[in-house]
């Protein structure tokens, strides 16, 4: 269980933190339009709310000793601070416009500007945080409960793993 809890750990701070630099050739008005794009939407709020989750599936896979132990539980507290910490001095807004740069040109930008100033796209605004903090959350629960079945099935092909394994107390 130990080993589980070390492997999502080092997963989830490897798909956190992709390498952020700087935007290479880009059109000024594009970039600027950009950042404007990412303020409208909230994607900073979006980005925290996604970061919450992620927290709070981390300390759902840790070990339930980390619960019973006040040693342990403050140890995961201050795991939870530092990550926190962490995420806070990430530069999200430079990689949301290298994406967006990447993937959309100038005039997209631009209407996608037009979008989320139009009546449905402001719905779109509000309703995002909440729509992606609750499709994250599915999301994690279809696949926790996708990762038991295949485990099981794995461990019931392969009986003597299930033997080799160490069993959590």
């Amino acid at each position: 269980m130990k080993n589980r809890f070390v492997h999502f750990l080092v997963l989830s701070l490897a798909l956190m933190s992709p390498a952020l630099g700087q935007v290479r050739n880009a059109d000024p008005d594009k970039i600027e339009n950009i950042r404007r794009l990412l303020r409208m939407t909230g994607m900073e709020k979006v980005q925290q709310g996604m970061m919450d989750q992620m927290i709070g599936a981390l300390k759902k896979a840790m070990p339930s000793v980390f619960d019973q132990d006040q040693r342990f539980r403050k140890m995961s507290d201050r795991l939870t601070e530092i990550l926190n910490e962490e995420f806070k001095q990430l530069d999200f807004t430079t990689m949301g416009v290298e994406l967006y740069d990447k993937y959309f040109t100038a005039d997209e930008i631009k209407g996608l500007i037009q979008f989320y100033e139009s009546p449905i796209g402001q719905k779109t605004i509000q309703v995002l945080p909440a729509l992606t903090r609750e499709s994250t959350s599915r999301g994690i629960e279809l696949g926790q409960e996708a990762g038991r079945k295949a485990m099981t099935r794995w461990l019931d092909e392969f009986p003597e793993l299930k033997k080799a394994m160490p069993q959590e107390k």
